[in-house]
């Protein structure tokens, strides 16, 4: 028995400038949504859609409100700051995961208010928070239950001039995978647990893979990110239906760009500190 983790929902990105990162976010080749406001948080946002995932750039609205640690993860940076995944219903997740004897909390209701020229929107949420021993490599995670998720995608959202069309995987540290692996065979049991060498996937059979690699991995491919500790989610692979084009407007708009064995990598200093990478949808 498990917490009846879904896919991926969304990987979630720290900043210190909410506005700022729109303008980032739009010179990189997303459609850029306007800013949300969590209204039981102190928190704000920006939500680049795709059709089965998101992104969410998460930034300070109310310093004085409950902030679920952003302000302490900022105080080293900015960059990538956990995942949601998805869960058919919040409720039926915390009680299993009850059951299993996992560290879970009651689901919490949450709704974020987008203003759009037309007319406002009211995205509702349940989230499920999960105790933090039960996420090595994530930095933090927790389980989202889409209440509204006919409005959650509007118009035009998805049509990226970059062609991005969601997360292929998430890249993850973790110092122990012994004890990584053990975590993950609690939390989603074995069917979406895989060991490979000194790598452990997370396969959800939908959307996104989580690969969790070691910090001397992670150091090779120069994703290292020591000032987060020891176990950390480091960088994230992105598909483009179209790369040379997505390349051509990277560099139109003078993106620093580096071709790498894991895909077309953005410097970070051009994405807010997020090390975001981009593959053909067709590879």
């Amino acid at each position: 028995m498990t917490a009846r983790v879904g896919r991926v929902d969304h990987p979630v990105a720290a900043v210190r400038d909410l506005a700022a990162a729109g303008k980032g976010l739009a010179r990189l080749g997303f459609v850029v949504p306007p800013i949300g406001r969590h209204q039981q948080w102190g928190t704000a946002n920006i939500c680049i859609m795709f059709a089965g995932d998101y992104l969410e750039v998460r930034g300070i609205g109310d310093p004085n409100k409950f902030l679920a640690g952003l302000d302490v993860f900022l105080e080293k940076g900015e960059g990538l700051c956990g995942v949601a995944f998805n869960a058919a219903s919040a409720a039926e997740s915390y009680e299993q995961g009850i059951a299993s004897g996992l560290g879970i909390e009651p689901p919490r209701d949450l709704h974020r208010k987008l203003v759009l020229p037309d007319r406002t929107l009211d995205l509702r949420f349940r989230t499920v928070m999960l105790a933090s021993d039960l996420y090595p490599g994530l930095t933090h995670a927790n389980l989202c239950e889409h209440l509204t998720p006919q409005t959650l995608r509007q118009p035009g959202w998805l049509d990226h001039p970059n062609g991005v069309t969601g997360f292929a995987r998430l890249i993850g540290v973790i110092s122990d995978i012994d004890a990584a692996q053990e975590t993950y065979l609690r939390l989603l049991g074995e069917e979406q647990v895989r060991r490979e060498g000194a790598t452990l996937w997370l396969d959800f059979r939908e959307g996104a893979v989580i690969e969790l690699i070691s910090p001397q991995d992670a150091a090779g491919r120069g994703i290292a990110l020591p000032e987060r500790g020891s176990d950390y989610l480091a960088a994230a692979v992105l598909l483009t239906s179209d790369l040379g084009r997505a390349r051509e407007l990277l560099q139109a708009n003078a993106v620093g760009l580096t071709n790498t064995d894991h895909g077309l990598k953005i410097d970070p200093a051009d994405a807010f500190g997020l090390q975001l990478y981009l593959q053909s949808a067709a590879a």
